[in-house]
C-alpha cells in the first residue's frame, strides 16, 4: 500500500488537467464515479504478475489524465477490503465514462469491476491542485486518508411516503451545516438514484468522528438513509471544500 501511495503521489502531481465543466442544477457539476469493486473472479497472484498488473494499472492513470478525463484518483484503505479504489471523471455520458473505466488493467485482469455512476458534485473537483502545481510543481501532495461515505436508501425509505420529503430536506440542511463547519471535503447526489442515493466525502478526520456525525444525521435517524463508509487516501489540495 505504502508503495502504491508513493506511485500515485508522483502520477498526481503532473497528470491533473483542467476540462470544461459540465454544470448541472444548483450549481453543481457533473462527474462520472467508478468504484473498482472487487472481482470474485479475483485470485492469488505471484509477485512479478501483481506488479505487471499494478505498473499497467498506474500508466492507464497516466493516459486517463492525458486525454483529459480523470480530475481525481485513490485507493481504498478498508479492512476487510471491498473496493479497490476510485476514479472520477469529467466525460460526456455515463456510457463514455463505463467504457474508460472497463479498459483499466485491473478490470481487464478480472481483478476490479468497474461500477460507474453519475454524480452531481461540487464544482471545481482537481482545480485548486492543478494551480498550485502550475505555480509550483513540488507543492506536496498531503495525501490523507478522506471518510467517504456511500450513503444508500435506508430501511424504510420506500415507507415513508410523502414524509421522505421532509426528511431528505432536513439531511440536506444537515449536510450544509457540516461544511459550514469545515467537516466536509464534498458531497452530492446521484444524478439518477438507485439504491445508491448520494456520497458524503469528509475532511481528513477520524473515521469514528465522521461515524458519529452520519449517526446524527436526520435521515440516517430516521431510517431513510444507510451510510456505508470507506477509508479513501486522497491529496487535500483536491476536494474543493
Amino acid at each position: 500500500m505504502a508503495l502504491r501511495r508513493r506511485m500515485l503521489w508522483v502520477l498526481l502531481a503532473g497528470l491533473f488537467l483542467q476540462t470544461a465543466a459540465v454544470s448541472g442544477q444548483n450549481g453543481m457539476t457533473r462527474y462520472f464515479v467508478a468504484f473498482l469493486r472487487r472481482s470474485p473472479e479475483r485470485k492469488p497472484l505471484a509477485k512479478e504478475e501483481a506488479e505487471r498488473i499494478q505498473l499497467a494499472h498506474m500508466a492507464n492513470i497516466r493516459k486517463m489524465a492525458a486525454d483529459g478525463v480523470l480530475v481525481s484518483a485513490g485507493p481504498f484503505e478498508d479492512e476487510p477490503p471491498t473496493i479497490s479504489g476510485i476514479f472520477i471523471f469529467k466525460t460526456d455520458s455515463l456510457a463514455t465514462a463505463q467504457r474508460i473505466a472497463a479498459a483499466d488493467p485491473t478490470v481487464v485482469e478480472h481483478r476490479n469491476i468497474a461500477d460507474v455512476h453519475a454524480w452531481m458534485g461540487p464544482p471545481g473537483i482537481g482545480d485548486e491542485y492543478v494551480r498550485l502545481h502550475k505555480q509550483d510543481p513540488k507543492t506536496p501532495d498531503n495525501m490523507q486518508v478522506h471518510p467517504l461515505c456511500m450513503m444508500y436508501r435506508g430501511a424504510v425509505w420506500e415507507s415513508m411516503g410523502d414524509r421522505r420529503d421532509a426528511v431528505m430536506a432536513e439531511h440536506r440542511k444537515y449536510m450544509m451545516q457540516l461544511r459550514d463547519q469545515g467537516k466536509l471535503s464534498a458531497g452530492g447526489p446521484m444524478e439518477q438514484p438507485g439504491d445508491l442515493v448520494g456520497l458524503v466525502i469528509y475532511r481528513p478526520i477520524a473515521l469514528e468522528e465522521a461515524q458519529r456525525l452520519e449517526e446524527a444525521d436526520p435521515a440516517v435517524k430516521a431510517g431513510v438513509l444507510r451510510p456505508e463508509f470507506h477509508r479513501w487516501w486522497s491529496s487535500d489540495h483536491v476536494l474543493p471544500w
